[in-house]
């Protein structure tokens, strides 16, 4: 997929302020430096110096994946991100040539599709994004402060800009500006903050999932070579929910992370993680981890529910507002929709500011209401396949599982449907297109040969014991 060039914008006002500093408050604010004269993103953790961990993300010893859209967005905000990116130790990987990867009950092709996506940790990734926004001579961070709340015009039609102080309490300092972004997370408080001001309350969904999952950096054994580069077990729900990958990040490292929903999640011990791998149904990551060495614990993340806040349904909404990332809409972490979606919606926030200031924030919230449909439908689609999952079920429910667990097998072999499936996965095709004639004839009547369901990767087992031998 071909990237456009960075495109010059027109000013779109003096001064924006960004409220979190997420990946999507990132983002967004490369992208408002290119519409304002200045930009401020203020973040409640002090910003270390180089990829470190902070504690407002909690998830960050865990897999992340930026897809191939999401990398997209970012090497439009930010050219020359993708080779800064993989300068700093970011591998690249072929999504099905490199990959050992068991979906819909089969092992997958091996055989390359073209889609390449980086593999990195999460610290990595976010530091290499930071460094190229702060690169920007229109950008200041202040980090170390907490937004407090909003200030708003008169008749509260319009939010002026935000109070802000240290952590724990302080001094206050109001910083004015002509559009504030809240990109504080899934507990944003701007739910109550309007309220304050007078607007009725935002309509929320949540769908509880309880997932958790647990990760560890590992040293990939020297003289390993199993035939893949990547390990994904995916859950075959909802008969099965436990899920498993390892993926190679920089420095020679493994991130292996392994999880499943409804409370069944890995233990924080050697032995019980270890364990865990051993009943993912597959030998393969139980025996490439036994033989790995451990770089640091077991970091252990916990995922409560989904959750949908309906800013687009609001009779009224201020100006001089936009909403972005998990304060609007928070997915199940497993299918790796999240970062990716936040880049969009700071896309979609770009493309309505080249129109100006006047009536931004409605247009934006209700193209980002429209944007939001597909990733929410395909994150909850798959949770509400647990029968003790509660949610509505959209008409149709059986036969689209039905039609899906058929199309994803049919991508297990048939390498056309492989590719439109990892195209799909990383949003640069949309789940329309898996509905096509040729497809939808292709899904009906092609089966598995038996070759194809008595597939297996490198055997694990032999190379694992050439390893342990050596």
């Amino acid at each position: 997929m071909s990237i456009q060039n960075a495109i010059s914008s027109p000013q779109a006002g003096k001064h924006a302020i960004v409220h979190g500093g997420s990946m999507a408050g990132l983002i967004v604010a490369g992208v408002l430096s290119r519409h304002f004269e200045r930009v401020t993103l203020v973040e409640r953790d002090r910003f270390e110096e180089g990829p470190q961990p902070r504690k407002g993300i909690p998830q960050a010893p865990h897999v992340h994946v930026l897809l191939l859209r999401g990398l997209g967005i970012l090497c439009n905000t930010f050219p020359g991100f993708r080779e800064e990116l993989r300068a700093a130790g970011s591998q690249s990987l072929d999504m099905s040539g490199d990959y050992a990867w068991f979906m819909a009950g089969i092992w997958r092709s091996r055989k390359p599709c073209g889609i390449r996506v980086q593999a990195q940790s999460r610290p990595l990734l976010e530091w290499t994004v930071r460094k190229c926004l702060l690169a920007r001579s229109n950008v200041r961070v202040l980090d170390g402060r907490e937004v407090i709340g909003y200030t708003a015009s008169a008749d509260n039609a319009r939010i002026t800009g935000v109070q802000i102080q240290a952590p724990g309490g302080g001094q206050e300092e109001t910083l004015q500006g002509e559009l504030v972004v809240d990109a504080s997370g899934r507990g944003s408080r701007l739910p109550q903050w309007l309220e304050a001001l007078g607007y009725p309350r935002v309509e929320e969904t949540r769908i509880h999932v309880d997932v958790g999952y647990g990760s560890r950096f590992y040293r990939r054994p020297p003289g390993f070579e199993p035939g893949w580069r990547g390990l994904i077990l995916a859950p075959d729900l909802p008969k099965m929910t436990r899920f498993g990958t390892l993926i190679p990040i920089e420095d020679d490292r493994w991130l292996a992370s392994m999880g499943s929903w409804l409370g069944n999640h890995p233990p924080t011990d050697d032995a019980g993680f270890l364990e865990f791998a051993r009943g993912l149904g597959h030998p393969h990551m139980y025996e490439a981890l036994r033989n790995a060495e451990p770089l640091g614990p077991i970091s252990l993340y916990r995922f409560s529910h989904n959750q949908r806040r309906y800013y687009e349904r609001m009779p009224r909404f201020p100006e001089g507002l936009a909403v972005i990332g998990d304060a609007f809409c928070s997915f199940n972490p497993m299918y790796g929709q999240g970062m990716t979606t936040g880049a969009l919606q700071a896309e979609a926030l770009g493309e309505c500011l080249r129109q100006g200031l006047a009536g931004v924030s409605q247009h934006y919230r209700q193209r980002v209401g429209k944007l939001l449909e597909v990733p929410w439908m395909l994150a909850t689609s798959a949770d509400l396949r647990l029968p003790s999952v509660e949610g509505k079920r959209p008409p149709a429910f059986g036969l689209m599982n039905w039609y899906g667990d058929r199309f994803q097998q049919l991508a297990g072999y048939d390498d056309e449907t492989l590719r439109l499936f990892v195209e799909v996965m990383n949003m640069v095709q949309s789940p329309a297109a898996m509905f096509s004639p040729r497809t939808v004839l292709k899904v009906l009547t092609s089966r598995p040969s038996a070759d194809v369901l008595s597939r297996r990767p490198e055997p694990m087992a032999a190379q694992a014991q050439r390893t342990q031998t050596a």
